[in-house]
């Protein structure tokens, strides 16, 4: 999904099949190399996949260390060496794809040297910046940082290229570009968008910590509140606020003796049940019901009745 760039390391799942037999051939090489080229079209399979579907430049990778995974597959830790570009696919290997290549030697020679430290300042800067937005790339640029030099501003701009979360065309684009000038710009302007984007997301998420933060202040501020005044006796808890309203309104109604003992177990089940319970809820909505009920009045053509 993403290319790989010169100075890079990074293991590789090879599971059973053409690809596999192919990486147990070059094992058995002196310089155990092979070649690593992006899709053009990540739907199509690779192993459906001919020459003509690859991009045309890509690394040459070092097989360093080889381990069996579980299910017969490998995974194979590479070594990105250099640019690669595909000449031709050469026919004489059957179940694996072999081609002609053209090896690309890395140069800056022809830069003047206050022209490389420019540009290796430009991009140490840059990737400074990102990593004071997004820290988890420090241990990636410590450990270029300890295998590569701040001479080499070509390396810089790959390994920088690569922290990013840009395109896969932008990416191969910048691995495309074989002059030194032209990729250190191309670097610095996916650079530029990265820190625009942590910025930006840094900045949301600053936004909704901060509404988290106010919410999450406002509901303590609201609980100690609310706690100081049942101390002081200024207000009272759902429960007993209930609790009171129920007896209020049967207090002077003419409740049947039956209805009444009912009303009354349900009174000391709500007095013992938690207040964020289920049951709780239930067994207010009853008790709010029974309460309500108009026991012991009576419309005025019921009163005649009565009379008669």
């Amino acid at each position: 999904k993403r290319p790989f760039f010169p100075g890079m390391a990074a293991p590789l799942i090879i599971e059973p099949g053409k690809f596999y037999d192919a990486l147990k051939k070059v094992l058995h090489t002196e310089h155990k190399m092979l070649a690593l080229f992006l899709l053009k079209d990540e739907t199509k399979g690779i192993y459906q996949a001919s020459c003509k579907d690859l991009f045309q430049v890509g690394v040459c990778a070092r097989v360093v260390r080889v381990t069996s995974m579980e299910g017969g597959g490998l995974q194979a830790t590479l070594n990105m060496e250099q640019r690669i570009r595909l000449v031709r696919p050469v026919e004489n290997e059957p179940g694996s794809l072999t081609a002609e290549v053209q090896y690309y030697e890395e140069s800056t020679q022809k830069l003047p040297a206050k022209e490389i430290k420019a540009y290796t300042i430009s991009i140490v800067n840059a990737i400074k910046d990102l990593l004071k937005l997004n820290p988890l790339f420090k241990e990636e640029l410590q450990l270029f940082l300890g295998h590569s030099e701040f001479t080499d501003p070509g390396k810089l701009a790959d390994f920088s290229v690569a922290l990013t979360t840009a395109a896969k065309e932008e990416l191969q684009d910048v691995l495309e570009t074989f002059s030194i000038k032209d990729r250190v710009e191309k670097a610095l302007i996916l650079l530029r968008k990265e820190l625009d984007l942590s910025q930006m997301q840094n900045s949301i998420t600053q936004k909704i910590e901060a509404n988290i933060a106010k919410t999450q202040k406002e509901f303590f501020l609201r609980e100690q509140l609310r706690t100081i005044k049942k101390e002081l006796g200024i207000e009272k808890d759902d429960k007993t606020h209930d609790t009171e309203k129920f007896r209020e309104r049967i207090r002077e109604a003419k409740v049947p003796e039956h209805a009444l003992t009912v009303i009354n177990e349900e009174m000391d089940k709500l007095s013992v049940l938690d207040p964020q319970s289920a049951e709780y809820g239930v067994c207010r909505n009853y008790l709010d019901w029974l309460t309500i009920i108009p026991w012991g009045k009576y419309s005025q053509w019921l009163e005649g009745e009565k009379g008669q």
